[in-house]
């Protein structure tokens, strides 16, 4: 008798366990996720600011503004396409990266191309 509830509680102990490392893994996988939603949203913030302080300060012209404002719009979309099965994998957190890579130098070479925009100033 004393065997057997040795056995069934080695059984009950590898259960726990597993369970407790399942659990851990899927923390860890879903932490990786929000990271990378974390990171794309943090990315997305900074870079609507450049745009928006570069416009403010007469760096952009009008066309320069709406064509960032356009590439902005298609990185979000991205971004609702990679989250449509819930989350964001390597893969697709690498394209949005790259895409916002892309994005970063647009908004450094338009606002340091020298064109600014004009003011219409009724004074």
């Amino acid at each position: 008798f004393q065997k057997r509830i040795t056995s069934m509680t080695v059984s009950m102990t590898k259960i726990v366990l597993g369970a407790a490392l399942g659990l851990a893994a899927f923390t860890t996988t879903a932490s990786a996720h929000d990271s990378r939603q974390a990171e794309i949203d943090r990315r997305e913030a900074i870079q609507e600011q450049r745009i928006q302080n570069a416009r403010r300060s007469g760096e952009l012209t009008r066309q320069e503004y709406k064509s960032l404002e356009a590439e902005q719009a298609r990185i979000r979309q991205m971004e609702r396409n990679a989250l449509r099965d819930g989350h964001i994998d390597r893969r697709e957190a690498a394209q949005i990266r790259e895409a916002q890579n892309q994005a970063s130098r647009h908004i450094y070479q338009e606002s340091h191309d020298n064109e600014r925009a004009r003011r219409n100033r009724w004074w």
